[in-house]
């Protein structure tokens, strides 16, 4: 089975606890208004990549602590995350997911192999990405999003997250050009991508 994949990188603390490695799954059908990542929304757009080779590049980074998944909405492709969940517990990896639906919707059953999905996992962060509610924030965006430590693994961190002014970003500049993720302001990134091609560093 295979996964249409967005982009993947290494990034440490700002999607979840310790260094991850960080798959943007493509396609998404919320189209939330400030979203950071618009070029995910896309259905069709990405790389289609077998879990057995997105496992193969799990399997050859370092120091990692687990994954995480984000996008685009990841819950649109449940059914190949099962198998890809599967074999990265197996590696003793933790696994945390964001998506745009809520919990009541996955428990629900209202999305496909969603609910089989989070019982394999660590974290999940519910919600749409909500402007008028944007706040420096761990792991999120805005203030409505929820975070379910769904095992022991993590539960110690919940009063940590709580604390509004701990917002992280990061980014990387290599071979492949400038990445950015955490939470941001758009107008920020803009202005240092300028700023950057100005200097011919992207």
């Amino acid at each position: 089975m295979k996964l249409r994949v967005g982009k993947c990188m290494v990034s440490t603390e700002v999607n979840g606890p310790g260094k991850r490695f960080v798959i943007w799954l493509q396609g998404c059908r919320f189209g939330c208004k400030g979203c950071y990542n618009p070029e995910f929304w896309d259905e069709s757009g990405g790389t289609l990549m077998s879990v057995d080779d997105i496992m193969a590049q799990i399997n050859s980074t370092d120091g990692i602590k687990g994954v995480a998944f984000t996008g685009g909405e990841p819950l649109l492709q449940s059914e190949a995350l099962l198998q890809l969940v599967d074999q990265i517990k197996s590696s003793e990896l933790t696994i945390v997911c964001y998506t745009g639906y809520l919990m009541s919707n996955i428990l629900n059953d209202e999305i496909p192999y969603a609910k089989e999905f989070i019982e394999k996992i660590d974290i999940l962060i519910d919600g749409l990405f909500n402007e008028q509610e944007k706040a420096p924030l761990l792991w999120r965006g805005s203030r409505n999003q929820r975070i379910h430590f769904l095992s022991e693994r993590y539960k110690h961190l919940e009063s940590l997250v709580l604390k509004e002014g701990t917002r992280e970003v990061e980014i990387q500049i290599g071979s492949e050009g400038m990445n950015i993720t955490g939470f941001f302001e758009m107008e920020m990134w803009n202005k240092l991508k300028e700023k950057m091609n100005k200097k011919h560093l992207i």
